[in-house]
C-alpha cells in the first residue's frame, strides 16, 4: 500500500531534519507564527511559561508530525481523529529515546515491520495508555469469546490504524479553518480517506469510525461500516463494547471481515 497513494508517498518523501517540522505544501503555517511554536525537550524544560493555557492551542512544530499511527498495510479498522496531542512524554520521547523517535520515522515511511497502536516497547508513553484505556474493555469482550486477552489485543490492534486530519501536535486544537484549508497534508488525508478507505468500507472490507470532528472531515455516505460520533460523544469517542464504535467493531469482526 505504501507506494501506491499520494498521502503515503508524500510522507515517505518527507525528510524531517530540523524544526519546524512540516510536510512540504504546508508552508502556509509558517506565515502564521502566532499559531505555532518550536520546542523540543530541553526547550520544554527550560521554558518557565510551559503549561500556560494561552499557548495550549499552538501547534508544536518541534515534534514530528503524526498523520497516522498503525500499520496501514494490515489495517481494516480506521479511527479518524482530529490532531495528535502534546504532552511532556512527547517531547521527552522524541528527544531522549532514539528507539522511539526511529519508530515514529518508520511509521511516517510505513516501513515493513512497524507495530500497531499498542507497541509494548513504548508502554511508558501516554499514547499507549490512551489507546489501551479506550480498547481494553473491547479486548476483554473478545477474549470472553474464547481467545486470551493478549491474543485479542494483538489481533485487534494490529488491524487498527488512527488517522489524524491535521498531523501537527497541540495541547488543544485551535487551528483556524482558513489556515487548515490551505494545508496540503489535510488535502492528502481527506483524499486518502475518500478515495481509498471509504470505498473499502462500502465494499465491506473496512470499518471507519469518525471519532473526532466529523464535520471537519467532510460528508460521508451512509453505510453500516461508517460510524460517526457527534455532539458530546465526540469529545470522548469511547470504544467500549456498548459504544457505537465498539458495537461496530464487534459486528465487523463477527462478520469475518
Amino acid at each position: 500500500m505504501a507506494a501506491r497513494y499520494p498521502l503515503l508517498e508524500a510522507w515517505r518523501a518527507c525528510k524531517p531534519s530540523a524544526p519546524p517540522f512540516i510536510l512540504p505544501g504546508d508552508e502556509a503555517l509558517l506565515a502564521e507564527p502566532a499559531l505555532w511554536a518550536v520546542e523540543q525537550w530541553r526547550d520544554y524544560v527550560a521554558n518557565t511559561e510551559r503549561g500556560n493555557p494561552a499557548d495550549a492551542g499552538k501547534l508544536c512544530l518541534g515534534l514530528l508530525p503524526m498523520p497516522f499511527v498503525g500499520n496501514l498495510r494490515t489495517a481494516s479498522i480506521f479511527l479518524l481523529m482530529l490532531n495528535p496531542g502534546a504532552r511532556p512524554h512527547d517531547f521527552f520521547g522524541e528527544s531522549e529515546v532514539p528507539e522511539y523517535r526511529n519508530e515514529l520515522l518508520a511509521t511516517l515511511r510505513q516501513d515493513d515491520g512497524i507495530d500497531g497502536l499498542l507497541d509494548p516497547r513504548f508502554a511508558w508513553h501516554g499514547r499507549y495508555g490512551y489507546w489501551e484505556g479506550k480498547l481494553s474493555k473491547l479486548f476483554a469482550r473478545i477474549a470472553g469469546g474464547g481467545a486470551t486477552y493478549g491474543t485479542a489485543r494483538h489481533d485487534l490492534q494490529s488491524r487498527m490504524a488512527a488517522l489524524e486530519l491535521v498531523p501537527y501536535h497541540s495541547t488543544r486544537y485551535a487551528l483556524p479553518g482558513r489556515v487548515m484549508k490551505k494545508l496540503k497534508s489535510v488535502e492528502l488525508m481527506r483524499s486518502f480517506v475518500s478515495d481509498v478507505v471509504i470505498p473499502r468500507a462500502r465494499a465491506g472490507d473496512a470499518l471507519v469510525i469518525i471519532g473526532r470532528a466529523a464535520d471537519r472531515w467532510g460528508k460521508f455516505p451512509k453505510s453500516k461500516n461508517i460510524v460517526a460520533y457527534s455532539g458530546t460523544a465526540a469529545r470522548s469517542a469511547h470504544l467500549t463494547p456498548d459504544s457505537p464504535g465498539g458495537k461496530a467493531i464487534l459486528r465487523f469482526l463477527a462478520a469475518g471481515s
